[in-house]
This record gives C-alpha cells, sequence and structure tokens, in this order.
C-alpha cells in the first residue's frame, strides 16, 4: 500500500479452539479473531465445488442479480460504485472460475466449423477471429460479485446441519441470563426441530406467566376471586368453612405454558381454616417451564436464513472500506480472502462519510490508490493501527460490531456471512454516535 502508516499491522490471532466465556470475554465487540477447527469439518467444505453451486442456484431461480463494478474491481451495493445485470447461474460460475458453460463450447465448436468451411474467405475468417480474441480477452477481465440477500435453500441446508451449527454456538456464544436456561436438550442430525416455532412458545410462556403473575391472592375470609384461575386450572371453589388440601396440576399440550398451581391450607388455633397459594408457586411454574435453550436461540439468530448471505466472486473483487452495525462471522468455502480491518475506535482517522450520507458506514480513503494528492488529503489515515489476515478455506472470522474492514479476493471465492444483531445489554461505542 502507498499509505505511510505509523505502526506495523497486527496479525489477527488464529486459536484452534474457544469457548462462550473466552469468547464473550477475551473477543466479542473487542477483536476479530480467527477460529480455525469449526468450518473446516462443515459439508460445504467437502462438497461445494462450482457444478454443485451452480445447480444449487439453478434450482431456486433461472437468473440471479450479479454486481459488476464500475471500475472492474471496487464492489459495492451503490449505484456509483456497481452496477446491476442478471446472470444465470452457469454463466456466473463460468465467469468466476473461468470454465466454458456448455453454450459457449457448443458456439465456439459451431464457429470454429464455420471458418473451416472450404468457401469461407480467409480476410473474413482472420476478422472474425480477431473479434472473437477481443471479445474473449475483455470478458475475460471482466469480474462479477454474486451477494445474496438470504440464503438459497439448498446450500442453506448444508449449512445448518445440526452437529455443525453445535459445535460453531458451543465455541462462541453464550447468553446473558444462561443460567436461567435449560440445556437438556440433546439435538443430533436425524431431529428436526422448528426454532421459529420455539421462539413463538416462549412468547405465549411470558405473556402466560405475566398474567398470571399479576392475580392477586386473598384469603379465604374473602369472597374467593380466584375462580377464573381455578376454572382455567381444572380446581374446584374453595370452601371456606371446609377447605380440603389439593394439589392441582395443568396438564401442558405443545402450545400452552407448563405450570403448575398448589393450593395448601393450614390450621391455626384459634382461627378458622384458610386457603391459599403455595408460597413457592411462582418458582414451580417457572421450574416447569420449557425454556428454549442457548443452542436454540443462538440458531435463531446467527444460523438464521434470511440474514445469512452467500458471496461468490472473481479473483481480484475488492469491497472496499467499511463497517457493519451487527457481530459478523466470515466463514470462508473456497479461495482465500486478504483483510484489513481497523478498530471503530479508528474512526474518526478514517475519514466516513457524513452521517446523512446513504454512503454513511463507508469510507473516503481508497487504501490501494498510488495518488499522492489524494493521501496528503487524508492524513490521519497513517495514525490508524491496522489488523491484517489473509482467510483460508475452512477458516472462519469474527468481526466485531463498528470494525472497518476491506477485503480483497485473491481467488475466485465462495464465502457466507452469518450476522447477528446486537443484544439489549451491548452498547453503541460512543464514537459511532456521529
Amino acid at each position: 500500500m502507498a499509505w505511510n502508516f505509523e505502526s506495523k499491522p497486527v496479525e489477527v490471532k488464529r486459536a484452534a479452539g474457544m469457548t462462550p466465556d473466552v469468547f464473550t470475554s477475551c473477543y466479542r465487540n473487542r477483536h476479530p479473531i480467527i477460529l480455525t477447527n469449526i468450518v473446516s469439518t462443515w459439508k460445504p467444505i467437502r462438497a461445494w465445488s462450482p457444478a454443485y453451486i451452480s445447480q444449487a442456484l439453478a434450482q431456486v431461480k433461472e437468473k440471479w442479480t450479479v454486481f459488476v463494478a464500475h471500475d472492474n474491481q471496487h464492489f459495492l451495493n451503490h449505484p456509483e460504485i456497481t452496477k446491476k445485470v442478471e446472470m444465470t447461474p452457469e454463466e456466473l460460475v463460468a465467469s468466476v472460475f473461468r470454465t466454458e458453460s456448455a453454450q459457449e463450447t457448443a458456439l465456439k465448436t459451431s464457429c470454429g466449423k464455420e471458418n473451416m468451411s472450404p468457401g469461407a474467405p480467409k480476410s473474413d475468417a482472420n476478422e472474425e477471429n480477431m473479434t472473437d480474441k477481443c471479445t474473449s480477452e475483455r470478458e475475460e477481465k471482466r469480474r462479477y460479485y454474486l451477494r445474496s440477500f438470504s440464503m438459497p435453500d439448498p446450500l442453506f441446508q448444508d449449512i445448518f446441519i445440526p452437529s455443525q451449527a453445535r459445535r460453531l454456538l458451543d465455541s462462541i456464544y453464550q447468553l446473558a441470563n444462561e443460567q436461567f436456561l435449560s440445556e437438556q436438550d440433546d439435538w443430533t442430525e436425524s431431529e428436526s426441530k422448528d426454532i421459529g416455532e420455539e421462539f413463538d412458545k416462549l412468547a405465549v410462556r411470558k405473556c402466560d406467566s405475566h398474567e398470571k403473575d399479576n392475580h392477586e391472592v386473598p384469603s379465604c375470609g374473602q369472597s374467593c376471586s380466584l375462580e377464573k384461575v381455578q376454572e382455567e386450572a381444572g380446581a374446584e371453589t374453595c370452601n371456606s368453612n371446609d377447605c380440603k388440601q389439593s394439589a392441582i396440576v395443568e396438564e401442558v399440550t405443545d402450545r400452552q405454558t407448563r405450570e403448575a398451581l398448589q393450593y395448601s391450607d393450614h390450621e391455626k388455633e384459634g382461627a378458622g381454616e384458610s386457603c391459599q397459594l403455595h408460597t413457592d408457586t411462582v418458582d414451580s411454574s417457572f421450574a416447569q417451564m420449557k425454556l428454549p435453550t442457548r443452542f436454540e436461540i443462538g440458531c435463531k439468530r446467527i444460523f438464521n436464513q434470511n440474514t445469512m448471505q452467500l458471496w461468490l466472486g472473481s479473483a481480484g473483487n475488492v469491497t472496499p472500506l467499511h463497517y457493519d452495525r451487527n457481530h459478523g462471522l466470515l466463514s470462508q468455502i473456497v479461495g482465500c480472502k486478504e483483510l484489513v480491518l481497523f478498530s471503530h475506535e479508528d474512526t474518526n482517522n478514517l475519514y466516513p462519510y457524513s452521517s446523512l450520507s446513504d454512503r454513511s458506514h463507508t469510507s473516503r480513503v481508497n487504501l490501494r490508490t498510488t495518488d499522492r494528492e489524494e493521501i496528503e488529503r487524508f492524513p490521519r489515515v497513517a495514525e490508524a493501527q491496522r489488523y491484517h489476515c489473509v482467510l483460508k478455506p475452512g477458516e472462519l472470522l469474527y468481526i466485531p460490531p463498528f470494525w472497518w474492514h476491506d477485503v480483497t479476493s485473491l481467488d475466485p471465492c465462495v464465502s457466507v456471512t452469518l450476522p447477528w444483531d446486537l443484544e439489549a445489554h451491548e452498547d453503541i461505542p460512543a464514537c459511532m454516535w456521529r
């Protein structure tokens, strides 16, 4: 790079193993890290050949919207940087990996036979060959980038395999209130659970639990105001003169909250019998609730098909310096990518576009420029601390929210990003409020 940085780049640390508590305390929202032993065992590493990807994309759509860079290098979802074209999966994969599609092969064979016919003038044949050569060279230099805004279903099924998901979540994902969550479920590949349905149940449980907790508990000396609760729980109305000990347990269906209401009476000398809810009713109800596990919540947030993205692009593609407002996991499937990262603390040194701009998450700095005037226009860039890595197939890079990163595809590349949003207890850095 032409920039004269004051400090040497810091290589992003690689780790073969990780636990959620170490990840949370040392890296989450703090530093990028590369995990080397998670994606390397995933099915996509073994199965995603160019032909496989082409067939999978063709199952979803006949044509895909693909980015073409105006300068044939920098790619960003913005009309000033790229335009969009429609391509079939076969055309896209052939262009990215520089292989001939069946249609192109047939066309070249047909043209070759025509040029070799005895009646064809040699001058015309030479002119056609030169035209074909120039067109071929232009096409060979053109770069393409597919960024899917959700994960195509056939490829998503290769990623969201419970054993693969569990291995990732057991390495990095931890909840703020994890001590209250049940970890009794043990998923296997043969089991299939609807994560969205589990969350719908959780919402119902929370609502029902809140309503139950808000009921007042009267004494039996008063007119009994628990009739509604008792009717829902299948209980008999208490009798203030003769209140017998009973335990009422409500059977829970798939879409009901698992609760237990227990009634007991206590005889007191010189006083009438009384009927009241057992003091630990709430605790008992809570203990019997089927809460979603860390695995279920982690799958809902990280392995979300609607936010997961596929990146398929040519060698030499550049995603210019920018930041994302969420946690990010960049899993490298095919080829290598080089990344230069900067902490959000260096935001003022990286000259972002105005907060009112539709490019507010991008930098005005081109890290590859050799233009001396441009370099002198952004003098504070030299003060920023770089982090650097080359991401290889089978590796997973965690990028914290608001960390700037510039990405270069060193080869024809296939990558998958798994983003998830900041949670309620996570603060936005003060320097990003601008």
